[in-house]
């Protein structure tokens, strides 16, 4: 039962650069430039905006959760 060692890739270490690999990916799309991130700064007038509105199906989901 006793198996080569020689093997390329075993399980334990295909799932660790698996695992690996899809965290820097998922850096990487994450990431963004600094001339992206400066393209909308917040102004006092969009800071004021409401952003919340109390909706119909949110207020059948209160009366549904009893909130």
């Amino acid at each position: 039962m006793s198996k080569d060692k020689t093997e390329t890739l075993d399980r334990r270490s295909f799932l660790r650069a698996a695992g690996t690999g899809a965290a820097a990916a998922a850096v990487a799309t994450v990431a963004i430039s600094p001339e992206q991130a400066a393209a909308a700064p917040e102004n006092a007038a969009t800071r004021k905006k409401q952003r919340y509105k109390e909706t119909e199906h949110v207020k059948r989901y209160y009366d549904s959760n009893r909130l």
